[in-house]
């Protein structure tokens, strides 16, 4: 007789004082006290736990600040596999929720229930991923359906500054204030006589930033040798010619290698010389250049990549691949294997200026760019463009 039992289910890993107590003591004080200069009134700490944090996504800074912030209390972060590669043990025994990004995970659910049963606090980043140009990502409803079903207290926890010590596309760091505003944002009475929609309002609304507003207001001042360089790979057209994939980047100026025109970045992160002034004006006029060209019934998006696979923490390489973008979805083609993903599977794209990544049952593939500098970035907004066609926004 034949035994179909499933084996029982680990239960995750708690936190570790110890373990992250040693990063605090001897790395988190010397870099958020001094170098990045962590500004808070202190809130968190005199929230009790267990709760549940909800905090926005703007660069990795604001991982190492929140633990800063909640210690001697420690938590558990829901963290993408895709940040999981290097260490992944030690990463583990810090109490890592792992889970792929913009998919529903059941499982994940339980173990966030088994750490908050245990009197502890979880994180969440709503957003899924880092800011592209230092405001929120999309967030969607699904975060207070999450915080309606768990019923434990809900704290926000928002990060200003996060973004310009390590934009997405930098090279380096860059030593700013990073200004933390945390609040018990709903108790447990309160959620569950909140609605759906008010708990989302909320949230969006406690994790509204603007990082290069932030730094106008506060006169911080970032001048480095390489301020630019790499946002080429998000601003990628050229708002005079309108060319994608011709900016170049050197110090504080882009430029079109097409038509020549060029905007320097100021060391109070506005742009001279140019059709926009702010970075976030540039990023909306290509998206809705990019809305134009997804409504059109003709439109499709086809670049080469390399394709990797994710395999025991590693990336293992499957060879050359296309991805198409089009009215139908997302087709990604690679060593005789296609990837499918139809219109409106994802609301938005994990990605950088030289990686796409797409989640499918099996793993987690990853597709590194071989032409055109900012076609990641294009896909992502495609995407989120198609999405909100279907979704009517």
């Amino acid at each position: 007789m034949s035994n179909n039992k499933q084996p029982k289910r680990k239960n995750p890993v708690l936190a570790r004082k110890s373990l992250i107590g040693l990063g605090v003591t001897f790395y988190g004080h010397y870099y958020f006290r001094r170098k990045v200069r962590l500004v808070s009134d202190g809130a968190l700490k005199d929230i009790k736990p267990p709760y549940v944090v909800v905090a926005n996504h703007s660069g990795f800074a604001d991982v190492g600040g929140l633990i800063m912030e909640a210690y001697p209390n420690c938590i558990n972060f829901v963290i993408s596999q895709t940040q999981i590669v290097k260490w992944p043990k030690t990463i583990y025994k810090m109490g890592i929720l792992p889970k792929k990004q913009f998919s529903v995970d059941t499982s994940l659910i339980r173990d966030i229930k088994y750490v908050l049963d245990n009197n502890r606090i979880v994180a969440i980043y709503p957003e899924a991923k880092l800011s592209v140009v230092g405001t929120p990502n999309i967030i969607k409803p699904n975060i207070a359906k999450l915080i309606k079903l768990l019923k434990y207290p809900l704290v926000t926890v928002r990060f200003d500054g996060s973004y310009l010590h390590k934009p997405r596309w930098a090279n380096g760091k860059r030593y700013v204030p990073l200004k933390v505003t945390a609040r018990l944002a709903a108790s447990k009475d309160d959620i569950a006589n909140l609605s759906v929609e008010q708990l989302h309002n909320i949230i969006v609304d406690d994790l509204y930033y603007d990082d290069y507003a932030y730094q106008l207001a506060n006169n911080i001042v970032v001048d480095v040798p390489d301020l630019v360089e790499g946002l080429n790979g998000i601003l990628y057209k050229c708002p005079d010619c309108g060319e994608e994939f011709a900016m170049t980047a050197k110090g504080n100026v882009l430029r079109c290698a097409k038509c020549g025109s060029s905007v320097t970045q100021n060391t109070l992160g506005q742009l001279v010389g140019g059709r926009f002034d702010k970075v976030t004006d540039w990023y909306a006029w290509q998206r809705q250049c990019v809305m134009d060209e997804v409504s059109k019934p003709d439109y499709a998006f086809t670049v080469n990549f390399r394709a990797e696979k994710l395999v025991k923490s590693k990336y293992v390489d499957l060879g050359d691949a296309t991805i198409t973008h089009d009215a139908n979805g997302i087709t990604a083609v690679f060593g005789g294997k296609t990837l499918f993903y139809k219109a409106g599977a994802f609301y938005t794209l994990s990605f950088n200026n030289d990686y796409l990544y797409l989640p499918a049952n099996d793993a987690v593939y990853r597709f590194k760019r071989l032409e055109k500098l900012g076609c990641t970035t294009k896909y992502n907004l495609a995407v989120e463009c198609q999405t909100a066609l279907l979704e009517g926004v």
